[in-house]
């Protein structure tokens, strides 16, 4: 009995001290992203120093008193660690080069507490590769041929990827600092306010009147919210517990509603202007503009949620679903006269980065600004109390993304170290042939694998370590080879076996997970075909030719059209798999406007098979007392 009052205090314990490192971290970095006018190794230190002991305190060891004790050590090895590196960089500025035993010490000391923290909170996967990344820096002169290297010493390893912009502290957990934090702690609160309700009340008022309504308001609510929260498997289950029991309500199968659901929520990060905050990231590691970015992601994830709702009308209507019921569907604008505000704190972002605000301080104003909708709007929810516990969210959802960082942070820095980074272009180089099709592929695959269990915008920043230069040495343009690794990056939390985003959908819809994973696959056929085709033309990008550029969209929005139903499997009768398959390779030569032909011939055979199934569809219809066939044409 006293064990079991114990046992319960000592996990309010944790849960206060948990709530006061939250509320902490929430407003040194809002004053950081406001007033603040720590460096860039201050600010990593600071973040990862309350992340990392975060990360243990929720991740606690097996066993009761060594366990305990374990874990009290790597938190106090994590904040000695961190402080000794805001203590040690500036000694640095003064001494240069000149490193004491107790700074190599502490060097390899903070590599082995960040593998062990990192392994807590994403998995073995990162840690693994950090781990071969480290072996190879060690013993990498030993490797004959191109991947050869200078013998380094433990010594040297070590100090470098504990001082080093491209190490633990540097650009990678800088990023994480500077940007990610202040997304999640601005959808955090936007939560919070009623915001999530209220999109996908305004996403069922815009389309709920069409048939399969519900699942078309799952689309467009969860791309509202996916594009802010930045992760897949958390939008789903925000959204989702809304939006899929509603789907099953109306008929919809619950692989189908629960695959409709991960790849609305998944897509979320591919969708501009926030993108999950990877945009943001992308701009920091590439230099390009944030602005740019946003317009050339524009165009395929229009693309991509185009096809996602088509295939849902057209699933809708094969199963013989109806329509919802008007009286049953609020009027689209009393829905949004009732909530407009809640779509104020996101023009207000907009506005301000698109002013030139900077991204940091445009983050802060947002958050200021949702705080202060929430009083107006839902003041009920913002007690102190529950805007700590929001506060706690944003800590929960950055640790996996700091501790994918920081991991990272050991393959980037020993790439630098043993020049990696510049080999590994020719290593992709020499296994495609200089085949750039089959390069990509190599990085498709990368990428799903790499991306399994990670969250989007720690998978996109390993594969822009590690693949994006080959791609572009290769003739991928910059902005294509980031925005194809981002594409792959966000669908690995739908692609069996590791799906993330489709194992929460199968929690919430019933079904079983690798049903729903594979419907999810299938739905998001669209993004897993567009990538490969801007690496090739920019025209999606909208890079290039305005000619080329309108008939690039013109037509691949056709493809979307005809890619719909060729995984729908409807058209206006139920579609045989030969009429599939026809119709999927006409969809794919839709999408390829360069060159022209390609598409014409897409457009040819679409037409063709539409035209020859709209006629036997008919005649089938006009015999007496006969059926269409179950398959159709």
């Amino acid at each position: 009995m006293s064990e079991g009052i114990n046992k319960k205090q000592s996990l309010k314990v944790i849960d206060a001290i948990a709530l006061a490192m939250a509320v902490a971290l929430g407003l040194f970095q809002m004053l950081s992203a406001s007033y603040g006018t720590w460096t860039s190794y201050v600010l990593s230190a600071v973040h990862w120093g309350f992340v990392g002991s975060y990360i243990v305190l929720r991740k606690p060891s097996k066993g009761h008193i060594a366990g305990r004790i374990y874990d009290i050590v790597i938190i106090l090895l994590t904040v000695y660690v961190c402080f000794y590196q805001v203590q040690m960089q500036e000694r640095l500025i003064m001494s240069a080069g000149f490193y004491t035993t107790q700074d190599y010490i502490v060097s390899a000391l903070a590599i082995l507490v960040v593998l062990e923290v990192g392994r807590r909170i994403v998995g073995n996967i990162l840690p693994v590769i950090g781990i071969l990344f480290l072996l190879y820096c060690k013993f990498g002169y030993l490797v004959p041929g191109l991947l050869k290297t200078t013998e380094f010493t433990v010594r040297r390893i070590s100090i470098f990827l504990y001082t080093s912009s491209d190490g633990l502290f540097g650009q990678t957990l800088y990023v994480s600092a500077k940007y990610i934090y202040l997304f999640i702690l601005f959808g955090s609160i936007l939560e919070l306010t009623g915001a999530g309700e209220f999109f996908v009340e305004l996403a069922t008022a815009l389309v709920g009147k069409a048939r399969g309504g519900p699942a078309q308001a799952a689309v467009y609510s969860s791309m509202l919210m996916g594009t802010i929260n930045g992760s897949g498997a958390a939008n789903v289950v925000t959204t989702g517990t809304f939006t899929i029991p509603l789907m099953k309500k109306i008929g919809i199968k619950p692989s189908i509603a629960g695959a409709v659901e991960a790849v609305a929520s998944s897509g979320g990060q591919i969708m501009p202007p926030v993108m999950g905050a990877v945009a943001f990231l992308m701009a920091e590691m590439t230099g390009i503009e944030y602005a740019d970015i946003a317009l050339a992601a524009l165009v395929p994830a229009v693309l991509y949620y185009a096809t996602l709702s088509i295939s849902v009308y057209f699933i809708a209507r094969r199963d013989n679903i109806a329509a919802s019921n008007p009286e049953d569907v609020k009027n689209f604008w009393t829905v949004l006269k009732e909530g407009w505000l809640f779509l104020v704190p996101l023009a207000a972002l907009i506005i301000l980065i698109v002013s030139g605000m900077s991204v940091q301080l445009s983050a802060f104003w947002s958050i200021l600004v949702t705080l202060a909708v929430g009083f107006v709007k839902n003041r009920a929810n913002m007690t102190p109390g529950k805007i700590c516990g929001a506060f706690e969210s944003a800590l929960k959802s950055i640790a996996p993304v700091a501790g994918a960082c920081i991991l990272a942070g050991i393959i980037m820095g020993s790439m630098s170290l043993t020049g990696f980074g510049l080999k590994i272009s020719s290593l992709i180089e020499s296994l495609s042939g200089g085949n750039l099709l089959f390069a990509l592929c190599l990085s498709m695959v990368a990428s799903l694998l790499l991306g399994m269990g990670l969250p989007t915008s720690a998978a996109y920043m390993v594969l822009a370590i590690l693949v994006a230069p080959a791609l572009i040495d290769m003739g991928v343009s910059q902005m294509a080879a980031h925005l194809f690794l981002l594409y792959f990056g966000a669908l690995s939390t739908i692609t069996p076996p590791v799906a993330l985003s489709a194992f929460a959908a199968a929690g919430i819809s019933g079904a079983g997970v690798w049903e729903t994973g594979w419907d999810a696959v299938k739905l998001a056929s669209t993004g897993f075909i567009i990538p490969f085709v801007f690496c090739f033309d920019n025209s999606l990008l909208l890079m290039g030719d305005p000619v080329n550029i309108a008939v690039a969209v013109l037509t691949a929005a056709l493809g979307c059209a005809v890619l719909a139903m060729a995984v729908t499997g409807w058209m206006l009768h139920r579609l045989h798999p030969v009429t599939r398959i026809l119709l999927l390779a006409a969809g794919v030569c839709l999408l390829i406007s360069d060159p022209i032909w390609v598409s014409v011939l897409g457009l040819a055979m679409a037409a063709i098979v539409i035209l020859v199934s709209v006629r036997l569809n008919k005649r089938t219809a006009a015999l007496p007392g006969k059926q269409i066939n179950k398959r159709g044409f």
